[in-house]
């Protein structure tokens, strides 16, 4: 919730200056490396029943183009509490692409069942 405060404070100054950017996933605006750390949250495996595993594999490998790390939190769909079924599959792929891919609990739950990030290097 405080980061959430601290984002929603900011956002109006951060579009303003420009530090908040409007791209579409799976293809971002931003140079190989760009960047240390890649979050997507509520996005990725929250919308399981509209997005295909296609899609959330091209998102996750764009964001690893982008960054040197990428975290995907929660993996349940939404309202469910249930894992994505996309998580298996997407993992499976990845790892095959020769990225490093594990799930991670984390110490926080802001949804039934949603305290499992995915770690991609």
């Amino acid at each position: 919730m405080a980061a959430m405060i601290k984002f929603l404070a900011d956002f109006p100054k951060g579009i303003s200056q420009k530090r908040y950017l409007k791209s579409e996933l799976p293809n971002l605006p931003f140079t190989d490396g760009k960047f240390d750390l890649a979050l997507c949250a509520h996005f990725l495996f929250t919308y399981s029943n509209i997005l295909s595993t296609d899609f959330h594999v091209s998102s996750i490998v764009e964001m690893r183009r982008v960054a040197s790390e990428v975290r995907v939190f929660p993996l349940v769909t939404q309202f469910s509490g249930e894992t994505s079924p996309h998580l298996e599959p997407v993992i499976s792929q990845l790892t095959s692409r020769g990225f490093q891919v594990e799930v991670r609990k984390v110490d926080y739950e802001f949804q039934k069942d949603g305290n499992q990030m995915l770690w991609v290097r």
